[in-house]
């Protein structure tokens, strides 16, 4: 089980794609998820690389849900 904590994956707005959604609303919420999860990065100069990332992963990138 791995947590996760502001500036995280889980907790920006780009992260998700492919995940199902109420696995991420879990995550979301939760704040924790299995080791096993990755989504799709929606930041739009990632978008022709089809990153995946998991819910504990981070960048520069980060925008917070909370100011969305």
């Amino acid at each position: 089980m791995s947590n996760s904590n502001n500036g995280s994956c889980s907790t920006c707005v780009h992260f998700g794609d492919g995940v199902p959604n109420e696995q991420l609303v879990q995550i979301r919420v939760n704040g924790s998820s299995d080791g096993n999860i990755l989504g799709g990065c929606d930041l739009p100069s990632n978008a022709a690389l089809h990153l995946k990332v998991s819910p504990i992963s981070s960048c520069d990138a980060y925008q917070s849900l909370k100011a969305a």
